[in-house]
């Protein structure tokens, strides 16, 4: 009988936020260079930072189609991410990968992440966790940034996890609580909270409400 699984994000709990928030301000950084524009580095301090991708991107590769520009778009932002994360190894949360590693004895550790596969290949080499999840699910390459994709193909492969763990983003906590799956927001820098979802603000919070649902299910 295979263990039951146990899903998380990857941003926000195992590795810090701040690869992916410095990202975004490296790529638009670049395409301000590429196109020699200033101008463009103002999305990089808007909070609906992604909503200048398209744009941008038209602009750089006008001769290529949607998917095609969507797909070199996420290919250079990851690799800003994988950057950051191989220069600065303090990205790494060691504490909750450590103890994610002593659940895997009793429990399947998932990681359902929108980064898409070959990205995530580089991401987990820079942060030397290439062999830590038993199970990964990933966007597409031609796949905009949608958590709610990633998880229909996650439960049509492997069913319900036990529980979720996520980062800030809420479009995964909806997602969870319209199919009744149980979650917890990984609020370890001290964010904002997300109503009507339980957070857990340290290693020490984590362990306890992450206890107490898996306690419930056997």
């Amino acid at each position: 009988m295979e263990k039951p699984i146990v899903a998380a994000t990857l941003s926000g709990l195992f590795l810090k936020h701040e690869p992916w928030d410095k990202a975004h301000v490296l790529w638009y950084k670049k395409a301000a260079e590429k196109l020699n524009d200033e101008s463009v580095n103002k999305w990089a301090n808007r909070s609906d930072y992604f909503k200048g991708v398209d744009e941008v991107m038209k602009r750089i590769y006008p001769k290529l189609s949607d998917d095609e520009r969507t797909i070199k778009a996420r290919e250079t932002f990851f690799d800003s991410v994988c950057d950051y994360v191989r220069k600065y190894p303090e990205a790494r949360n060691n504490g909750i990968i450590n103890y994610f590693n002593s659940l895997k004895k009793s429990y399947r550790i998932a990681l359902i992440t929108t980064n898409t596969k070959s990205a995530l290949e580089r991401i987990l080499s820079s942060a030397s966790l290439t062999d830590f999840f038993d199970i990964i699910e990933a966007s597409m390459p031609d796949e905009k940034d949608d958590k709610r994709i990633v998880f229909e193909r996650f439960i049509k492969k492997y069913g319900k996890p036990l529980v979720y763990i996520g980062g800030n983003r809420k479009d995964s906590f909806d997602y969870c609580r319209e199919k009744g799956i149980s979650c917890i927001f990984a609020n370890i820098e001290k964010q904002l909270g997300i109503e009507g979802v339980e957070s857990a603000h340290n290693l020490k919070e984590l362990k306890q409400k992450l206890s107490r649902i898996l306690t419930k299910t056997l």
